[in-house]
Protein backbone atom coordinates (compact mmCIF):
# COMPACT_ATOMS: atom_id res chain seq x y z
CA UNK A 1 0.00 0.00 0.00
CA UNK A 2 2.81 2.42 0.84
CA UNK A 3 4.30 1.78 -2.62
CA UNK A 4 0.97 2.66 -4.27
CA UNK A 5 0.71 5.76 -2.08
CA UNK A 6 4.23 6.90 -2.92
CA UNK A 7 3.53 6.42 -6.63
CA UNK A 8 0.40 8.55 -6.37
CA UNK A 9 2.22 11.23 -4.37
CA UNK A 10 4.98 11.39 -7.00
CA UNK A 11 2.28 11.72 -9.69
CA UNK A 12 0.65 14.61 -7.83
CA UNK A 13 4.06 16.19 -7.27
CA UNK A 14 4.74 16.11 -11.02
CA UNK A 15 1.39 17.79 -11.68
CA UNK A 16 2.36 20.47 -9.14
CA UNK A 17 5.59 21.03 -11.08
CA UNK A 18 3.48 21.45 -14.25
CA UNK A 19 1.54 24.21 -12.44
CA UNK A 20 4.82 25.93 -11.56
CA UNK A 21 5.96 25.66 -15.18
CA UNK A 22 2.74 27.27 -16.45
CA UNK A 23 3.46 30.37 -14.36
CA UNK A 24 7.20 30.51 -14.93
CA UNK A 25 6.76 30.28 -18.71
CA UNK A 26 4.09 33.01 -18.47
CA UNK A 27 1.44 30.84 -20.11
CA UNK A 28 -0.89 31.82 -17.29
CA UNK A 29 -0.74 34.37 -14.49
CA UNK A 30 -0.93 33.48 -10.83
CA UNK A 31 -4.06 35.61 -10.52
CA UNK A 32 -5.90 33.10 -12.72
CA UNK A 33 -5.85 30.57 -9.88
CA UNK A 34 -8.83 32.13 -8.08
CA UNK A 35 -11.28 30.94 -10.73
CA UNK A 36 -9.78 27.45 -10.68
CA UNK A 37 -9.98 27.38 -6.88
CA UNK A 38 -13.65 28.33 -6.95
CA UNK A 39 -14.39 25.63 -9.54
CA UNK A 40 -12.72 23.12 -7.23
CA UNK A 41 -14.53 24.32 -4.12
CA UNK A 42 -18.01 24.72 -5.58
CA UNK A 43 -18.14 22.08 -8.34
CA UNK A 44 -15.47 19.39 -8.13
CA UNK A 45 -15.60 18.72 -4.37
CA UNK A 46 -19.43 18.38 -4.36
CA UNK A 47 -19.07 15.86 -7.20
CA UNK A 48 -16.47 13.98 -5.15
CA UNK A 49 -18.98 13.73 -2.29
CA UNK A 50 -21.78 12.56 -4.60
CA UNK A 51 -19.55 9.93 -6.18
CA UNK A 52 -18.43 8.65 -2.78
CA UNK A 53 -22.02 8.12 -1.65
CA UNK A 54 -22.92 6.37 -4.91
CA UNK A 55 -22.36 2.91 -3.44
CA UNK A 56 -24.34 -0.11 -2.26
CA UNK A 57 -25.68 0.29 1.29
CA UNK A 58 -24.56 -2.96 2.86
CA UNK A 59 -24.46 -3.66 6.59
CA UNK A 60 -20.69 -3.22 6.47
CA UNK A 61 -20.98 0.18 4.76
CA UNK A 62 -23.71 1.31 7.17
CA UNK A 63 -21.72 0.33 10.24
CA UNK A 64 -18.55 1.77 8.73
CA UNK A 65 -20.29 5.09 8.08
CA UNK A 66 -21.57 5.31 11.64
CA UNK A 67 -18.11 4.40 12.92
CA UNK A 68 -16.28 6.89 10.67
CA UNK A 69 -18.64 9.76 11.53
CA UNK A 70 -18.25 9.00 15.24
CA UNK A 71 -14.46 8.93 14.90
CA UNK A 72 -14.50 12.22 12.93
CA UNK A 73 -16.59 13.90 15.63
CA UNK A 74 -14.33 12.51 18.37
CA UNK A 75 -11.21 13.76 16.56
CA UNK A 76 -12.59 17.28 16.23
CA UNK A 77 -13.63 17.32 19.90
CA UNK A 78 -10.08 16.23 20.74
CA UNK A 79 -8.70 19.04 18.59
CA UNK A 80 -11.08 21.57 20.17
CA UNK A 81 -9.74 20.61 23.60
CA UNK A 82 -6.03 20.24 22.79
CA UNK A 83 -5.42 23.13 20.37
CA UNK A 84 -6.92 25.87 22.63
CA UNK A 85 -4.59 24.65 25.41
CA UNK A 86 -1.66 25.04 23.04
CA UNK A 87 -2.99 28.40 21.89
CA UNK A 88 -2.68 29.74 25.43
CA UNK A 89 1.02 28.85 25.33
CA UNK A 90 1.82 29.86 21.74
CA UNK A 91 -0.73 32.71 21.41
CA UNK A 92 -1.97 31.66 17.98
CA UNK A 93 -3.95 34.12 15.89
CA UNK A 94 -7.14 33.10 14.05
CA UNK A 95 -5.28 31.84 10.96
CA UNK A 96 -2.84 29.74 12.99
CA UNK A 97 -5.51 28.36 15.31
CA UNK A 98 -7.80 27.22 12.49
CA UNK A 99 -4.91 25.92 10.35
CA UNK A 100 -3.98 23.47 13.10
CA UNK A 101 -7.55 22.22 13.57
CA UNK A 102 -8.84 21.94 9.99
CA UNK A 103 -6.91 19.80 7.44
CA UNK A 104 -7.29 19.81 3.67
CA UNK A 105 -9.30 16.59 3.75
CA UNK A 106 -11.32 17.13 0.58
CA UNK A 107 -8.70 18.20 -1.93
CA UNK A 108 -5.81 15.89 -1.09
CA UNK A 109 -7.09 12.94 0.93
CA UNK A 110 -9.68 11.87 -1.65
CA UNK A 111 -7.32 11.14 -4.59
CA UNK A 112 -4.83 9.42 -2.29
CA UNK A 113 -7.47 7.23 -0.64
CA UNK A 114 -8.92 6.37 -4.06
CA UNK A 115 -5.46 5.38 -5.33
CA UNK A 116 -4.36 3.42 -2.26
CA UNK A 117 -7.62 1.76 -1.19
CA UNK A 118 -10.14 2.35 -4.00
CA UNK A 119 -13.17 4.61 -4.46
CA UNK A 120 -15.30 2.37 -2.23
CA UNK A 121 -13.33 3.73 0.74
CA UNK A 122 -13.77 7.39 -0.24
CA UNK A 123 -17.22 7.30 1.37
CA UNK A 124 -15.45 7.21 4.75
CA UNK A 125 -13.40 10.23 3.72
CA UNK A 126 -16.73 11.92 2.97
CA UNK A 127 -17.77 11.23 6.58
CA UNK A 128 -14.78 13.24 7.78
CA UNK A 129 -15.44 15.95 5.17
CA UNK A 130 -19.08 16.19 6.29
CA UNK A 131 -18.16 16.73 9.94
CA UNK A 132 -15.37 19.14 9.04
CA UNK A 133 -17.51 21.20 6.66
CA UNK A 134 -20.27 21.59 9.25
CA UNK A 135 -17.76 22.73 11.86
CA UNK A 136 -15.63 24.87 9.54
CA UNK A 137 -18.62 26.85 8.27
CA UNK A 138 -19.93 27.33 11.81
CA UNK A 139 -17.12 27.28 14.39
CA UNK A 140 -14.41 28.19 11.87
CA UNK A 141 -16.42 31.03 10.40
CA UNK A 142 -17.16 32.48 13.85
CA UNK A 143 -13.46 32.36 14.81
CA UNK A 144 -12.41 33.91 11.50
CA UNK A 145 -14.98 36.71 11.84
CA UNK A 146 -14.07 37.34 15.46
CA UNK A 147 -17.76 37.50 16.27
CA UNK A 148 -20.37 35.30 17.93
CA UNK A 149 -22.88 35.60 15.12
CA UNK A 150 -23.94 32.22 13.76
CA UNK A 151 -25.70 32.18 10.40
CA UNK A 152 -27.42 28.81 9.96
CA UNK A 153 -28.70 29.83 6.54
CA UNK A 154 -25.24 30.48 5.10
CA UNK A 155 -23.91 27.22 6.51
CA UNK A 156 -26.67 24.93 5.26
CA UNK A 157 -26.94 26.67 1.89
CA UNK A 158 -23.23 26.04 1.28
CA UNK A 159 -23.01 23.81 -1.80
CA UNK A 160 -20.63 21.37 -0.08
CA UNK A 161 -23.04 20.85 2.81
CA UNK A 162 -25.92 20.42 0.35
CA UNK A 163 -23.85 17.80 -1.51
CA UNK A 164 -23.29 15.86 1.72
CA UNK A 165 -27.00 15.74 2.54
CA UNK A 166 -27.84 14.91 -1.08
CA UNK A 167 -25.27 12.11 -0.92
CA UNK A 168 -26.89 10.70 2.21
CA UNK A 169 -30.28 10.70 0.48
CA UNK A 170 -28.76 8.89 -2.51
CA UNK A 171 -27.17 6.33 -0.20
CA UNK A 172 -30.33 5.69 1.85
CA UNK A 173 -32.67 5.51 -1.16
CA UNK A 174 -30.09 3.71 -3.34
CA UNK A 175 -31.11 6.00 -6.20
CA UNK A 176 -28.76 5.98 -9.17
CA UNK A 177 -28.36 8.92 -11.54
CA UNK A 178 -28.95 8.30 -15.26
CA UNK A 179 -25.74 7.16 -16.94
CA UNK A 180 -24.82 10.50 -18.62
CA UNK A 181 -25.24 12.40 -15.32
CA UNK A 182 -23.33 9.74 -13.40
CA UNK A 183 -20.49 9.83 -15.94
CA UNK A 184 -20.31 13.64 -15.67
CA UNK A 185 -20.16 13.48 -11.85
CA UNK A 186 -17.51 10.75 -11.93
CA UNK A 187 -15.41 12.64 -14.48
CA UNK A 188 -15.46 15.82 -12.40
CA UNK A 189 -14.70 13.87 -9.22
CA UNK A 190 -11.65 12.30 -10.86
CA UNK A 191 -10.27 15.83 -11.44
CA UNK A 192 -9.85 16.57 -7.72
CA UNK A 193 -6.22 15.44 -7.44
CA UNK A 194 -4.81 16.97 -10.64
CA UNK A 195 -6.67 20.28 -10.30
CA UNK A 196 -5.72 20.65 -6.64
CA UNK A 197 -2.04 20.08 -7.36
CA UNK A 198 -2.13 22.44 -10.34
CA UNK A 199 -3.48 25.10 -7.97
CA UNK A 200 -0.71 24.28 -5.49
CA UNK A 201 1.90 24.61 -8.25
CA UNK A 202 0.52 27.94 -9.44
CA UNK A 203 0.47 29.27 -5.87
CA UNK A 204 3.95 27.90 -5.26
CA UNK A 205 5.33 29.66 -8.34
CA UNK A 206 3.93 32.99 -7.14
CA UNK A 207 4.82 32.59 -3.47
CA UNK A 208 7.58 34.70 -1.97
CA UNK A 209 8.95 32.25 0.57
CA UNK A 210 11.09 34.97 2.15
CA UNK A 211 7.85 36.35 3.58
CA UNK A 212 7.41 33.29 5.79
CA UNK A 213 10.26 34.48 8.01
CA UNK A 214 8.16 37.47 9.04
CA UNK A 215 5.77 35.04 10.76
CA UNK A 216 7.48 33.60 13.82
CA UNK A 217 5.09 30.71 14.54
CA UNK A 218 4.60 29.24 11.06
CA UNK A 219 6.82 26.22 11.78
CA UNK A 220 4.92 25.44 14.99
CA UNK A 221 1.61 25.43 13.11
CA UNK A 222 2.97 23.11 10.40
CA UNK A 223 4.68 20.83 12.94
CA UNK A 224 1.41 20.42 14.84
CA UNK A 225 -0.74 20.02 11.69
CA UNK A 226 1.46 17.51 9.86
CA UNK A 227 3.22 15.57 12.61
CA UNK A 228 2.22 16.12 16.23
CA UNK A 229 -1.57 15.69 16.00
CA UNK A 230 -1.44 12.84 13.42
CA UNK A 231 1.15 10.91 15.47
CA UNK A 232 -0.95 11.28 18.64
CA UNK A 233 -3.93 9.84 16.72
CA UNK A 234 -1.80 6.99 15.33
CA UNK A 235 -0.85 6.00 18.87
CA UNK A 236 -4.50 6.15 19.99
CA UNK A 237 -5.73 4.18 16.97
CA UNK A 238 -3.06 1.48 17.30
CA UNK A 239 -3.24 0.84 21.02
CA UNK A 240 -6.80 1.69 22.07
CA UNK A 241 -8.42 -1.29 20.33
CA UNK A 242 -10.98 1.01 18.67
CA UNK A 243 -10.32 -0.62 15.27
CA UNK A 244 -11.88 -3.84 16.55
CA UNK A 245 -15.30 -2.23 17.05
CA UNK A 246 -16.39 -2.72 13.42
CA UNK A 247 -15.56 -4.87 10.43
CA UNK A 248 -12.62 -3.40 8.48
CA UNK A 249 -12.06 -0.90 11.29
CA UNK A 250 -8.31 -0.71 10.67
CA UNK A 251 -8.77 0.49 7.09
CA UNK A 252 -11.53 2.94 8.07
CA UNK A 253 -9.18 4.48 10.64
CA UNK A 254 -6.48 4.55 7.96
CA UNK A 255 -8.83 6.54 5.72
CA UNK A 256 -9.34 9.00 8.59
CA UNK A 257 -5.58 9.36 8.96
CA UNK A 258 -5.33 10.23 5.26
CA UNK A 259 -7.51 13.26 6.04
CA UNK A 260 -5.79 14.22 9.29
CA UNK A 261 -2.26 14.18 7.83
CA UNK A 262 -3.00 16.78 5.12
CA UNK A 263 -1.99 20.49 5.16
CA UNK A 264 -4.32 23.26 6.41
CA UNK A 265 -7.61 23.50 4.52
CA UNK A 266 -7.48 25.74 1.46
CA UNK A 267 -10.98 26.94 2.38
CA UNK A 268 -9.36 28.88 5.23
CA UNK A 269 -7.50 31.05 2.71
CA UNK A 270 -10.78 31.87 0.96
CA UNK A 271 -12.36 32.68 4.32
CA UNK A 272 -9.40 34.87 5.27
CA UNK A 273 -9.82 36.79 2.02
CA UNK A 274 -13.56 37.27 2.54
CA UNK A 275 -13.30 38.28 6.21
CA UNK A 276 -10.25 40.55 5.73
CA UNK A 277 -7.77 38.46 7.68
CA UNK A 278 -4.18 37.68 6.65
CA UNK A 279 -4.91 35.63 3.52
CA UNK A 280 -1.25 35.88 2.45
CA UNK A 281 -0.15 34.12 5.64
CA UNK A 282 -2.88 31.51 5.27
CA UNK A 283 -1.71 30.81 1.73
CA UNK A 284 1.93 30.60 2.82
CA UNK A 285 1.06 28.04 5.49
CA UNK A 286 -0.88 25.99 2.95
CA UNK A 287 1.82 26.03 0.27
CA UNK A 288 4.73 25.24 2.62
CA UNK A 289 2.73 22.51 4.36
CA UNK A 290 1.74 21.00 1.00
CA UNK A 291 5.40 20.63 0.05
CA UNK A 292 6.23 19.02 3.39
CA UNK A 293 3.19 16.74 3.55
CA UNK A 294 4.47 14.88 0.50
CA UNK A 295 7.16 13.59 2.90
CA UNK A 296 5.33 13.47 6.23
CA UNK A 297 2.14 11.65 5.15
CA UNK A 298 3.87 8.41 4.03
CA UNK A 299 5.89 8.37 7.26
CA UNK A 300 2.82 8.81 9.48
CA UNK A 301 0.82 6.18 7.60
CA UNK A 302 3.78 3.77 7.65
CA UNK A 303 3.91 4.24 11.43
CA UNK A 304 0.24 3.26 11.66
CA UNK A 305 0.64 0.24 9.38
CA UNK A 306 3.80 -1.04 11.03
Amino acid sequence: MITVLLTKIITLFLIMIAGIALVKTKIIKAQNVEGLARITLYLIIPCVVLRAFDTELTVTVRNGMIFSVTIAVAIHIFFFVLVPLMQKFFHFNEIEFLSVIYPNSGNLAVPLVAAALGWNYVIYTSSFIMVQQLLMWSHGRIIMQGERIFDWKKMFLNVNIIAVFAGFILLLTQYRFPKPIQDAIYSLADMIGPVTMLICGILLASTKFSMITSYRKWWIVILMRLILLPVILVIIFKYSGVAELVTDGKNILLVTLFSVTTPPATTLTLMAEVYHKDAVYSNLLNVVATLLFLLTMPLVLALYLS
